[in-house]
């Protein structure tokens, strides 16, 4: 896609799933996650919660830093 005509799609749906996990992460999305117990992996489920978001968002980057260089539009080597 040529940059002048706007992000693509992929670069969209990366903004998305980031807004998601901000809103979960924050007032009143994390209220889902907000107690000590379970515990998920010896985390209290409020930690694993943030630690779950952190690791969708990476997962999130990776699959469209991996997109954009198939694409050409990379700036790396």
């Amino acid at each position: 896609m040529d940059r002048k005509r706007g992000a693509p799609r992929r670069h969209k749906w990366l903004l998305g799933v980031v807004l998601a996990v901000l809103v979960a992460s924050i007032w009143p999305g994390y209220l889902v996650a907000a107690r000590i117990e379970p515990y998920v992996l010896g985390l209290p489920f409020s930690m694993a919660w943030l630690v779950g978001g952190i690791l969708l968002v990476f997962i999130a980057l990776l699959l469209t830093f991996r997109a954009d260089m198939r694409a050409g539009r990379g700036g790396g080597r």
